[in-house]
């Protein structure tokens, strides 16, 4: 049987973590919780729920959270690693589902797809549209969500998703590296969960991540 260990970054993040911690428990075979410098209670009540809590002193992004938790995955010796976010936003009994998706089709990385989710803003539906179609015409990744944070990958496959940028932008390069070194990846619908309306990434963020892909081409 595969190990699967969950890893979730998390910032101040203390009003619903302990709810997806005792979600996800019996579903895999640990949960890894990295608190991103939060100034709340995230910490205590992770550890509290029943997760292996690492922490960073100062926030250093998403990207940053993920790395270290990747790599404590590594060192428990997990086969494979699913990411979820800390907020309630991706349903944790979709995990059986999703990394058995994994395995019955020999993938080596799945992504999902928010689906059913009339609270996604206009504004948010059109940068996900150009985002993934410069994925696909750029790194060759065929997605139709890439910015989800609900991802599952076999443990071998970390040395070539491994990521550099350690804000929010660190996902959206492991996922280009998907494309670019031809892993085998497929996509898994899940349903569109929004707790909080101001979360996301700003506009802004989304056009300089637009140009970063041009440069992500030559360098990754």
């Amino acid at each position: 049987m595969n190990k699967t260990i969950l890893v979730i970054p998390a910032y101040n993040e203390a009003e619903r973590i302990a709810t997806v911690i005792s979600q996800a428990l019996a579903l895999v075979d640990q949960v890894i919780v990295i608190d991103d410098g939060s100034i709340d209670e995230t910490f205590v009540k992770a550890q509290a729920a029943g997760a292996l809590t690492l922490r960073h002193r100062i926030n250093l992004g998403k990207g940053a959270a993920l790395k270290t938790g990747c790599e404590a995955a590594r060192r428990l010796g997990a086969e494979i690693i699913v990411t979820i976010d800390a907020d309630g936003q991706h349903p944790p009994e979709f995990i059986p589902q999703v990394v058995e998706f994994l395995k019955n089709n020999n993938l080596d990385f799945v992504f999902t797809i928010r689906r059913g989710g009339d609270q996604m803003s206009l504004i948010r539906r059109l940068g996900r549209y150009v985002l993934n179609f410069q994925a696909r015409k750029l790194f060759n990744l065929n997605l139709q969500d890439m910015w989800c944070g609900f991802r599952v990958f076999r443990m071998e496959c970390l040395p070539k998703i491994d990521w550099n940028k350690s804000d929010y932008s660190g996902e959206i390069q492991m996922a280009l590296k998907v494309g670019k070194n031809g892993l085998r990846y497929g996509e898994y619908v899940i349903p569109t969960i929004y707790n909080d309306n101001f979360k996301g990434v700003h506009i802004l963020h989304g056009l300089k991540l637009l140009a970063q892909m041009f440069v992500w081409r030559i360098i990754l």
